[in-house]
């Protein structure tokens, strides 16, 4: 189901955002700057994975609607539409809210001896394991793209190896029609050669039917010139 597939994808996203989001939440509490660079790249990176975020949840939408009109032809009931319907508020919810929180960050919480918790232990402690955090889930992010990746490559393997079966088959039907071009060639060259030895018979008799013609006729014309003479001699 496509859907489940981007439904996964977008699952992944908001969990991310939502650790960068706690990050961005402590240093905007323990920063004295908002033009911190730390700060600003870290609303930068969230900002960006949201985007992302909302273009999978609108794919989802479109995908919602399609189904909606007949969710028995996709194998869908009722309870999976639901469930479908709460996910994509539900997210778009959270992505709002973090929009919301960066358009209007909060304000700081001092300690009783009024200095910010930047100076604690404890906050680079969490600093340190919003990091981890954070590295852990790139990584685990990065290991699935090359599962896919690796997915895709024996895939293509598999294509490649029909490929080269049907390119094989169509070699040995090239060299089979290949000999019977070459027996089918054979085959006209001799009847060319028989018809050029009918053509020549066919041409010798002619001309000597042609020459026994004119012989024939020279007789008879020799035979009725004796017989004038013959006759102006008598006569």
């Amino acid at each position: 189901d496509p859907f489940l597939l981007v439904k996964s994808q977008a699952e992944e996203s908001l969990a991310e955002a939502s650790n960068l989001f706690e990050s961005w939440k402590r240093i905007q509490q323990t920063v004295s700057s908002p033009k911190n660079q730390e700060l600003l790249w870290t609303a930068d990176e969230l900002n960006s994975l949201i985007e992302a975020i909302e273009q999978d949840l609108d794919d989802l939408e479109e995908a919602f609607q399609a189904s909606k009109t007949d969710p028995s032809q996709f194998n869908l009931t009722a309870k999976d539409m639901n469930a479908r319907r709460r996910f994509l508020d539900q997210s778009r919810n959270t992505i709002q809210n973090i929009r919301n929180t960066l358009a209007n960050p909060p304000k700081k919480k001092y300690s009783q001896n009024g200095k910010s918790p930047e100076s604690s232990t404890s906050y680079e402690t969490e600093r340190q394991n919003d990091n981890s955090r954070f590295i852990e889930s790139q990584q685990a992010q990065q290991m699935m793209m090359m599962q896919d990746q690796d997915q895709h490559l024996d895939a293509m393997g598999g294509t490649l190896v029909n490929l080269k079966e049907i390119a094989g088959t169509m070699n040995r039907e090239i060299d089979d029609h290949v000999v019977l071009l070459d027996d089918l060639g054979d085959h006209v060259d001799r009847s060319q050669s028989k018809l050029k030895r009918a053509m020549s018979r066919v041409t010798d008799i002619l001309r000597k039917e042609e020459e026994s013609k004119s012989g024939y006729c020279i007789c008879c014309l020799i035979i009725i010139l004796i017989i004038l003479l013959v006759l102006v001699i008598v006569m």
